[in-house]
């Protein structure tokens, strides 16, 4: 036997007797180490279950979280209009001018003392009401519900409020630029657009501001004589309105803004033409408006004016006749800085009743804003009349207006 096979053997012999020792200490080691598994699975069965039982936990708590807070949320709103129930937004607006007419002479007027008073009813609705005393008289020119909840961008509007025809109608005088309102309002629309009724408006979900407006009125217009409101009558007799109203940007300084209105009146009795008929006024308004970003709010430039087309049907003995007028009005105002302003307002004015014939009116006025509440107003008129109406402006005319404000006065978003 040679001694490579005699080593071989040796080496199998003790790697023989080497495995008999070892292997109860590698089967020791591999139980060791599967216990040690077996225990590391657990735990994490038992940190999972925790884990689980601890979701379940916070998912009832969530729940039972959301549970209340609604609770809290309805009594919030249902709280909601408490303090302006208790504490109501007051305000009054004084509004006083110095003045001399060619055709009447001088006088001292007080246009208006106008008290406003608006708060939340509750989480539905808000309301709002005008008061305003002259030398004259004390006369309720606002008083509407608001709701502020509908679904579908709508809001619905109700009672006697300035209705949604043009753009200057629902102002009240000391709101605007120059100092009176312009003769062709006066005569096209009644002045401002005071209606009892309702009105419907739907807020187009457009990247700029886009709104339509339906409504139905006893009649437009506070100085509006052609027109009766005073007693119930057929449905025909009611003035019905619609109006589209849109508000863009055209780059950073500037702006537009453009409206539509139609209101139309399918049977009217029109003074002095005893068979009456119907009566459908129309306007376009734009306001266009320079507002540097760089500059303070004071600053800037405004255009803007009215068109309106009224056209009535009336009935003469055995026939009809179609009267047709059109007017309207524009004005620019620059804001010179934060005091001072200046501007100047054309208007055309025709006769409804003789069409053929107009005012045509110049006025040139400087303002001066001593503070946010307290203005002062000077302003030329120069009147070319044809109408020569009772009540017809004519000749130069001299103002000098006093505005202030007390308390809370708001009419929403006027000039932009």
């Amino acid at each position: 036997m040679s001694s490579s096979l005699r080593e071989s053997r040796r080496m199998a012999l003790v790697s023989f007797i080497a495995a008999l020792f070892l292997f109860p200490v590698l089967s020791m080691a591999q139980d060791s180490e599967l216990e040690a598994l077996k225990a590391t699975v657990k735990g994490m069965q038992q940190d999972l279950q925790k884990a689980l039982t601890r979701i379940e936990q916070l998912e009832k708590e969530k729940t039972a979280g959301a549970a209340k807070l609604e609770q809290v949320e309805k009594s919030v709103r249902a709280g909601q209009s408490a303090p302006s129930v208790l504490n109501p937004a007051i305000g009054m607006a004084i509004d006083a001018t110095a003045e001399h007419r060619a055709k009447t002479g001088g006088d001292f007027n007080l246009r208006a003392a106008e008290l406003g008073i608006s708060a939340s009813i509750d989480p539905y609705a808000r309301a709002y009401a005008f008061i305003n005393a002259t030398r004259d008289e004390v006369e309720l020119e606002e008083a509407a519900i608001v709701t502020t909840s509908l679904p579908w961008n709508l809001q619905a509007r109700a009672g006697r409020f300035f209705a949604d025809f043009g753009r200057l109608a629902k102002f009240h005088p000391h709101e605007y630029a120059f100092v009176n309102t312009p003769l062709s309002l006066e005569r096209m629309v009644g002045g401002e657009s005071k209606a009892d009724g309702v009105e419907l408006s739907y807020l187009f979900p457009t990247p700029f501001f886009l709104r339509a407006t339906a409504g139905g009125y006893n009649k437009l217009g506070a100085e509006n004589e052609r027109l009766d409101d005073t007693k119930s009558r057929a449905w025909s007799r009611f003035t019905y309105l619609s109006r589209l109203h849109t508000y863009f940007d055209l780059a950073d300084n500037h702006s537009v803004e453009l409206g539509a209105s139609l209101a139309y009146t399918p049977s009217i009795r029109i003074p002095e033409e005893p068979h009456g008929g119907s009566r459908s006024l129309s306007g376009l308004d734009v306001t266009y408006r320079y507002q540097p970003l760089g500059s303070t709010l004071y600053e800037g430039f405004t255009v803007g004016g009215e068109f309106f087309g009224n056209s009535e049907r009336v009935e003469r003995e055995s026939s009809f006749r179609r009267m047709r007028a059109l007017g309207g009005y524009a004005y620019a105002e620059a804001k010179i800085n934060r005091e001072w302003a200046a501007g100047f307002l054309f208007d055309h004015a025709p006769s409804l009743s003789s069409p053929g014939r107009k005012t045509i009116g110049y006025s040139p006025f400087v303002t001066w804003n001593l503070s946010e509440f307290n203005r002062l107003r000077f302003q030329y008129s120069y009147f070319d009349d044809q109408v020569r109406e009772e009540k017809a402006e004519r000749g130069n005319q001299f103002f000098l207006q006093w505005t202030t404000v007390l308390g809370s006065h708001t009419h929403g978003f006027r000039t932009r």
